[in-house]
């Protein structure tokens, strides 16, 4: 009893500060991989992703937008160019990851990047469109990634994009049956 008393608080209080000092270590040394990997664990709470974010702006360390094309389901590491953000530490960017935009889901997004993947990256919405299978993406989906400025690099603004949600789903659907 009496070294219940103290042993197991004592015990535990240094295996905290070995992680609390692992931790700081990895904020100060790594601070690009640390963010994304704090960004990854709380991927479906968009008020500790905003945090996050603030966290990263603070630090200087670039957050790139969610892009159909370059983000993966989860946040990933982007390597600058050495001219387009010297002050950004070590050299990185956290891209957004698709999964993390609200109302899109993980499996979904997993499902357009292993399709991107195998057939390189879409050339429009209507290549988009073509090329998802429709049981993983819905217009709500589409909509939601559009106002997230996903398909920003297609060349279309997200009016537009948003506006076409509709038409990309029937491509998508049509597509599917013309694939059955």
């Amino acid at each position: 009893e009496k070294f219940a008393g103290y042993g197991f608080n004592k015990s535990h209080a240094a295996a905290y500060a070995v992680v609390a000092y692992q931790t700081a270590w990895m904020k100060a040394n790594r601070p690009a991989p640390f963010l994304a990997a704090l960004m990854s664990l709380d991927i479906q709470h968009t008020d500790k992703l905003a945090v996050f974010a603030q966290e990263a702006r603070r630090m200087q360390i670039p957050l790139l937008p969610p892009d159909v094309n370059k983000s993966e389901a989860d946040f990933t590491l982007e390597r600058l160019p050495d001219s387009a953000q010297p002050s950004a530490p070590g050299g990185s960017a956290i891209r957004y990851a698709l999964g993390a935009v609200r109302n899109v889901g993980m499996g979904a997004m997993a499902h357009v990047v292993e399709v991107r993947k195998a057939g390189g990256p879409f050339k429009d919405m209507m290549d988009f469109g073509r090329r998802v299978d429709p049981r993983y993406v819905n217009k709500r989906m589409i909509e939601n990634l559009a106002r997230a400025g996903a398909f920003d690099s297609l060349g279309v603004d997200r009016r537009q994009a948003f506006a076409s949600a509709e038409i990309v789903l029937r491509a998508a659907n049509a597509a599917a049956a013309e694939r059955e």
